[in-house]
């Protein structure tokens, strides 16, 4: 397969699993929305909140954000966040859940290896993504 096939094939199931994880009970997408002080309680934030520690007052740059969900929750612990994927549903998604939530975000459409170009002289003092972008 060449290699646009292959991020052809990546984007297209990235932006199938948008809905998905919206109405998800794992996401709890609604209490996020209601609930200022609810931050992500999926497992894996969990081991990566531990690993990264007090993020307030530090910029962070979330790579593959999908739907918005652990980056907006490193917001409400206190990060400057910036939010990237290539997927434009799940941006649309994330930008939604900013608003809804009255969480803050900059959050960009553009393809990992963009990010320099989407993001000139900018720098991180903590570049994040994941275990949902490493499948």
């Amino acid at each position: 397969m060449a290699l646009d096939e292959y991020q052809s094939v990546n984007r297209d199931n990235r932006d199938a699993r948008v809905p998905i994880h919206l109405g998800s009970d794992e996401y709890k997408i609604q209490k996020f929305v209601d609930d200022p002080k609810h931050i992500s309680d999926v497992v894996q934030f969990d081991l990566d909140r531990n690993e990264l520690g007090d993020v307030a007052g530090k910029s962070l740059l979330h790579l593959q954000c999908h739907i918005g969900h652990d980056t907006l929750s490193w917001a409400r612990r206190g990060a400057d966040v910036t939010g990237v994927d290539f997927s434009e549903p799940a941006i649309e998604a994330c930008k939604n859940l900013s608003a809804k939530s009255g969480t803050p975000g900059e959050i960009l459409v553009a393809d990992v290896y963009d990010s320099p170009q989407v993001l000139p002289d900018r720098q991180f003092d903590i570049v994040y993504t994941g275990v949902g972008a490493i499948c």
